[in-house]
């Protein structure tokens, strides 16, 4: 999250199985505007609420009690967001699956983000989808930490 500081002023962000929800309620202490959390165990969903009520930020916060894979027709209708954190159940393919899947270069917004959290690789992360490019890739410990921007679409000087 430090490493992200400085961009977070009135961020959009999406926290794609979000667990207790501390990662997209840290943003908002930094100075996100908005966070839409995506968790389907209904007790993690509610504690989220809860905790986002309890700290005054229940009116910057969505939580979504569904599965993520459930998410994309209401998150694609909608504006992108700045930073979209990632952190699935390891080993279950979820990351190469949305990362395969998704229109990512329509759910972030020019310059935003996409940050997956998985399990470390010695052979490295996933490779990404053509509408994105990674920009970082950290391990720590067992867990791998990769950032991914969208791939702009370049036009040709006329």
């Amino acid at each position: 999250m430090n490493s992200l500081q400085m961009r977070l002023a009135d961020a959009r962000i999406l926290d794609l199985f979000s667990g207790s929800g501390a990662l997209g309620l840290e943003a908002l202490s930094r100075g996100a505007g908005t966070v839409a959390f995506v968790e389907e165990n209904p007790k993690a969903a509610r504690i989220i609420s809860e905790n986002a009520q309890s700290l005054g930020l229940l009116e910057h916060v969505d939580v979504f009690n569904r599965k993520v894979e459930q998410m994309l027709p209401e998150l694609i209708s909608g504006p992108p967001f700045d930073f979209i954190f990632m952190d699935p159940p390891y080993d279950r393919g979820y990351e190469e699956k949305l990362l395969s899947l998704w229109p990512w270069s329509s759910l972030l917004t020019e310059g935003g983000l996409l940050c997956v959290e998985s399990a470390y690789r010695k052979e490295g992360g996933h490779e990404p989808p053509a509408s994105l490019r990674i920009t970082r890739d950290e391990r720590y410990g067992d867990s791998q930490l990769t950032f991914y921007a969208r791939n702009e679409e370049r036009t040709n000087p006329s």
